[in-house]
């Protein structure tokens, strides 16, 4: 499809809108909780890609070099690896953040109320 960058392109489609429509969505919590997210976002995708190191050494999995950068971090861990699971911990963590602000449930009950009465 897209040579060595498909696994980064596919990862980036799948989450990139998501992320943009939690920050759109939700900027004024995310800006404030920035504290919250950053440091639990780093920790996931740090532990998750030492996990993932310790899992590729053991040959549980591999990544195909034809879609990957081959780019590398130590543990040989692709770079597209670690961007999925900064991507996936970001995802989770925002909405867990954004369900959790009362602005935000506010805000999703009122604009679903006035979808219905439309």
């Amino acid at each position: 499809m897209l040579g060595h960058y498909t696994y980064l392109f596919l990862i980036l489609i799948w989450s990139g809108p998501i992320i943009v429509a939690q920050w759109l969505a939700g900027w004024r919590v995310l800006r404030r909780e920035w504290r919250a997210w950053l440091l639990t976002i780093a920790l996931a995708t740090v532990w998750l890609t030492a996990a993932d190191s310790v899992a590729l050494a053991a040959g549980t999995w591999e990544i195909a070099p034809a879609y990957s950068l081959n780019l590398f971090l130590p543990g040989h861990v692709p770079v597209e690896e670690a961007v999925f699971f900064l991507t996936t911990n970001t995802l989770i963590v925002q909405a867990m953040l954004l369900l959790h602000a009362p602005e935000m449930r506010e805000w999703v009950q009122r604009t679903v109320r006035q979808a219905i009465t439309r």
